[in-house]
């Protein structure tokens, strides 16, 4: 009798709590506690592990997908650069001249076209305008 004397009281304290406002989690999860046996909680658990599997799995999925995605990027910089380079040397020093570089910039160039560096080099004349045909 002792026993269910202390439950009532609890009961009714945790309605009191309740009906003030300061009580509401813990009756709820008092409430879900005592309703969850073994089985349920195995089951609850088990869902709770496979979403969060998901979403580990998902997260390295994306991340890994980035890196590629970053790594083809690269890729096509520093091709684009060896192209831009290998252009370049192809022309004679008159050209290169007229272009207004020289042979030891071609790297140089190279690696501002491809991003590798930043761009130096100033614009003098206004595109079309040769120094030449000035006035």
């Amino acid at each position: 009798m002792h026993n269910t004397k202390r439950t009532e009281i609890a009961a009714h304290a945790l309605r009191v709590f309740a009906g003030s406002g300061f009580g509401d989690a813990a009756v709820e999860a008092a409430e879900r506690i005592s309703l969850l046996d073994s089985v349920e909680l195995y089951h609850h658990a088990r869902d709770h592990r496979s979403y969060m599997l998901s979403q580990v799995f998902g997260a390295a999925a994306q991340a890994t997908a980035d890196w590629i995605k970053r790594l083809v990027a690269e890729r096509k910089r520093r091709q684009h650069a060896r192209a831009t380079f290998a252009a370049l040397r192809g022309l004679d020093g008159r050209v290169l001249r007229d272009l207004g570089l020289h042979r030891s910039e071609l790297l140089s160039v190279a690696a501002e076209v491809g991003g590798y560096a930043d761009a130096t080099r100033a614009r003098l004349a206004a595109p079309g305008l040769s120094r030449r045909h000035s006035s």
